[in-house]
């Protein structure tokens, strides 16, 4: 009977300990379904393409469907170029899962090249300068982009020129702009080079220097030079007449003009009133864009002493180191205007001075001279000088030099 019984209970275990591992059994094999049906799938298109730099995307844009509940996620981080990882943990039904994907942050913008203009004009021989035309090159992340001959990190630009200016026709440039991701951008500036004007040795321009308000902003003295001066000052005063230097200036250039035209010479000025603003780099260019023969740059001078007087002319040394082929020409040209000004004048004759430092000169193209026709600060030659009648002999006496200049 005992064993009877022992055999029942034996028995009952067994059976409950196999209903135990069964329901055991079960109930894993259900967590493991429900953990297997945890999942998250992204949105393809934007994972195949990249996410673009400093776009706005997120996390959650990205989610295309998801079968649970997300616990945490990675946040997605666009000013970051590169490939990062995003890690979901998302739970359903007690169960929780983790997943973790890869994607791409690009940079696929371009830079953006802008020009200050699309198309130029030159003049036979002009000097041309094809980042004059460049108004910025940006990268939305690399910034501002510098010029390099080859290849750079962090971004470049380069060009490519085969403007000829003593050459007419029509050119192109092209610029192109590289980012630290290789992306390219190009732009195009049309450049048309005129015919080359014919030499005519009755080309003249006249320069009054000064002007009724100067500009101190400045310039470099010659091409390429690092060194810089105001770009135009407004000269000097004669106390003695109440005139400005300036207006001294433009009163006998204006009467030249009409003397040289009555000698048959063609005249350009290159301002014909006080209330301009032109620089002695820009005044030089009008002179080279007319292929001048000569230009008269006309001047008064003043010092601290009340008893210095005389006239004098200036050009450039041999040596000058932007246009020193003009020295020869410019050279005889100075000395015909002095020596004929201060004859028809008779102002002291003090010669002609030597500088390298005078912007109107430097950017000159064709033989350029300054003459300073005497000293406002001397009462009796500032008076002079103001006066109308004796403004027509000044205007004479260059106009016999340049005549003497060509003869």
């Amino acid at each position: 009977m005992k064993k009877h019984k022992n055999k029942i209970i034996i028995g009952i275990v067994i059976v409950l300990v196999a209903a135990l591992a069964g329901y055991m059994y079960y109930d894993e094999k259900q967590k493991q379904a429900i953990y297997d049906s945890i999942n998250l799938t992204l949105n393809e298109v934007l994972i195949e393409k990249g996410i673009e730099y400093g776009s706005d995307t997120t996390t959650n844009d990205l989610i295309a469907e998801i079968d649970g509940e997300i616990e945490s996620q990675t946040e997605l981080d666009t000013s970051v170029i590169g490939t990062q990882t995003l890690e979901f943990v998302i739970t359903k039904q007690n169960q929780s899962k983790t997943l973790s994907y890869d994607v791409e942050i690009k940079d696929t913008i371009i830079p953006a090249i802008t020009l200050t203009k699309e198309n130029v004009t030159l003049e036979y021989g002009e000097n041309f300068d094809a980042t004059d035309y460049i108004e910025s090159i940006l990268d939305p992340v690399d910034g501002e982009l510098s010029y390099s001959e080859t290849e750079i990190e962090g971004g470049y630009y380069t060009y490519e020129s085969d403007v000829n200016t003593k050459k007419a026709g029509d050119y192109t440039v092209t610029y192109n702009a590289y980012d630290q991701s290789n992306n390219k951008a190009t732009a195009t500036l049309k450049v048309t080079v005129n015919e080359e004007k014919t030499s005519n040795n009755k080309i003249i321009v006249i320069n009054p220097g000064h002007q009724a308000s100067g500009n101190s902003s400045t310039e470099a003295i010659g091409p390429g030079s690092s060194t810089t001066k105001a770009k135009v000052t407004t000269g000097s005063y004669c106390s003695a007449s109440g005139k400005s230097e300036s207006q001294i200036n433009l009163e006998v250039g204006l009467k030249l003009k009409s003397e040289l035209e009555s000698r048959g010479y063609t005249v350009y000025m290159t301002r014909t009133s006080q209330n301009v603003d032109i620089s002695n780099k820009e005044r030089a260019q009008i002179a080279n864009n007319y292929n001048a023969a000569a230009v008269i740059s006309i001047h008064c001078d003043s010092t601290t002493s009340s008893s210095t007087t005389g006239a004098h002319t200036i050009c450039i040394t041999s040596s000058n180191p932007y246009c020193s082929q003009l020295y020869s020409t410019s050279s005889k040209l100075a000395s015909s205007v002095i020596n004929a000004y201060c004859s028809a004048t008779g102002i002291k004759n003090r010669g002609v001075s030597y500088r390298d430092d005078l912007t109107g000169l430097n950017w000159s193209e064709v033989p350029a001279i300054y003459i300073e026709m005497g000293f406002l600060s001397n009462s009796n030659e500032g008076s002079n000088l103001s006066d109308s009648s004796f403004q027509n002999k000044c205007a004479t006496g260059i106009a016999n030099g340049i005549d003497n200049y060509f003869s």
